[in-house]
């Protein structure tokens, strides 16, 4: 900016205190090509710097949901593990091949994230990685001891459950990581844009106000290609800055809505599996009621969650549906507070509240890809049009440049 008014002060004392017309001239010209090339040089750098901000942003939005199906995956596989420990020594077969599914998806998922995402949060992942293997681990001793009846296989389950629970905050730590991360793009693409209007207004008040100077100067209505060049100036501030504008827009549109829900969609699930799990361990602990604590903080998590789900998408199906769930899981606990243990695990593992959960986690499940997707896709989107309006700003602000060298020069020629 101080070039900027350098320039047009320099300019401004050449007219207004005198010195001979083609000084003048030169002056106006000299100082209109400057601001000229700057203006297509800064705004198109500028404009570059919001595209790369903006898919930094899209990139990151991506990672986080990435992470977060990583997530879900984990407290799914963690939460079969427990049902199926509450089966004693008989597994459910499917659930068995659905956990080596998910414990498949989640380190290969912390592989894949872990190759794009910041060294900071490589790190962490890297961390979750090492302890996955343990926690596998873990269970296999669980399952082999409970195949037995050996009562020692509740703490291998319980050690494992713990490591489950560190993991899970590892995780946590990452998506938080990637969060401010989102925002801080969003925050640099916004700074970035301005470049275009700090150069662009002060070229084009220096086109009309060199125009008019040449106009009454010579007596003369319209230079034709200074009146082309402020035109030129003035299109690209009008679309560039609509096109900018509108960039950002869908970006924080995006952020504050599909992105938002699908993050609010994870974070449900996470919490449901979590509550889900809980109850199997209430009653692998057989009648001790007090670890239902964990279970209201879960559930409680997931409705929160859900509920703003609800708002901003308008769809709070999911709000019953986990409502569904909770009421069944409230006549477990009334079965295993009564003393009827075994009529409480049959309506968790088979019976109404594992119908319910079901229902759940398949509606919920095809919520959170749906809401994914369209957050990927808005992201994506934002940016659209900012690489050709980079490349128009750096030709457009040469082509003013040369505009007005054959402008001020039709004026020069006349004093040769």
């Amino acid at each position: 900016m101080q070039v900027f008014g350098g320039t047009v002060g320099r300019a401004w004392r050449a007219v207004a205190t005198g010195g001979d017309t083609p000084t003048r001239l030169r002056t106006w010209m000299v100082g209109s090509v400057v601001v000229a090339v700057l203006f297509g040089v800064l705004g198109a750098v500028g404009v570059g710097r919001r595209d790369s901000a903006l898919g930094a942003g899209d990139a990151a939005s991506q990672q986080l949901i990435a992470v977060q199906d990583v997530q879900v995956r984990l407290v799914h596989a963690d939460s079969i593990a427990r049902e199926n420990y509450l089966r004693g020594g008989i597994e459910d077969a499917a659930k068995r091949a659905t956990y080596e599914t998910e414990l498949a998806a989640v380190s290969d998922g912390l592989v894949a994230v872990g190759n794009r995402v910041l060294p900071d949060d490589a790190a962490m992942l890297a961390a979750v990685s090492a302890q996955l293997t343990r926690y596998s681990g873990l269970i296999e001793q669980a399952r082999a001891n409970n195949r037995q009846g050996f009562p020692v296989g509740a703490a291998y389950l319980r050690t494992a459950n713990d490591l489950a629970t560190t993991m899970v905050a590892g995780l946590r730590d990452v998506q938080s990581s990637l969060r401010s991360q989102v925002n801080d793009n969003l925050d640099g693409a916004d700074t970035a844009g301005l470049w275009l209007h700090l150069t662009g207004w002060p070229l084009l008040v220096l086109l009309l106000t060199g125009g008019g100077w040449v106009a009454f100067r010579f007596r003369r209505l319209l230079n034709v290609p200074l009146a082309v060049a402020a035109g030129v100036t003035l299109l690209l501030l009008v679309i560039g800055g609509s096109m900018q504008g509108s960039a950002m827009s869908d970006a924080e549109n995006a952020t504050g809505s599909s992105l938002q829900a699908a993050d609010l969609a994870a974070q449900a699930r996470s919490a449901a599996f979590e509550a889900h799990a809980q109850e199997s361990s209430t009653l692998i602990a057989r009648g001790s009621g007090g670890l239902d604590v964990a279970w209201q903080a879960s559930a409680a998590t997931a409705a929160s969650a859900l509920a703003r789900m609800c708002i901003i998408t308008g769809d709070c199906t999911l709000v019953g549906t986990f409502g569904s769930y909770a009421e069944a899981h409230d006549a477990v606990r009334a079965s295993d507070d009564a003393g009827d243990w075994d009529g409480a695990r049959a309506a968790s593992l088979d019976g109404e509240a594992a119908i319910a959960f079901a229902a759940f986690d398949e509606a919920s499940s095809a919520a959170a890809a749906s809401l994914g997707a369209e957050a990927a896709s808005a992201m994506s989107s934002a940016a659209d049009g900012l690489a050709v309006l980079r490349v128009v700003l750096f030709l457009a602000g040469l082509s003013v440049a040369a505009l007005v060298l054959v402008g001020y020069g039709q004026r020069l020629r006349e004093y040769r």
